[in-house]
């Protein structure tokens, strides 16, 4: 069972991502990723995880804009995968890249910090 949950989340993550990258309005503003798919109530629901870098816009308009493509992912893996349930979708706004560039940015400072200190204490 963990296998198959497994392969179907790898397919469903590829039927998303091939679904959306093809979309115009997403590629105007700032770079859209969808970060992983989670498989919820034994099959029938989708969990998509997806961020915006560089986005002007704010997460709820993300949110209603992607939203917006659901019926159409959902009516295209019916016609392309062989399966008795496609689930429903639901998109949900990933905030980890954000966070991991927050803290990376921490790291450098914190870097040319000790850098700083190791040059001053020569001195």
């Amino acid at each position: 069972m963990f296998d198959r949950n497994n392969r179907l989340q790898s397919l469903f993550l590829e039927e998303v991502n091939l679904l959306l990258m093809s979309k115009e309005e997403l590629k105007n503003d700032g770079i859209f990723t969808v970060t992983g798919v989670e498989i919820l109530d034994e099959g029938k629901v989708l969990k998509v995880y997806f961020s915006v870098f560089g986005s002007s816009k704010t997460e709820m308009e993300n949110l209603k804009k992607i939203e917006g493509f659901s019926r159409e992912i959902k009516r295209s893996m019916k016609k392309r995968l062989r399966l008795k349930i496609i689930p429903n979708i639901i998109f949900q706004y990933d905030s980890t890249p954000e966070r991991a560039g927050k803290i990376e940015e921490l790291f450098k400072k914190i870097n040319a910090e000790r850098e700083d200190d190791i040059h001053s204490s020569k001195d």
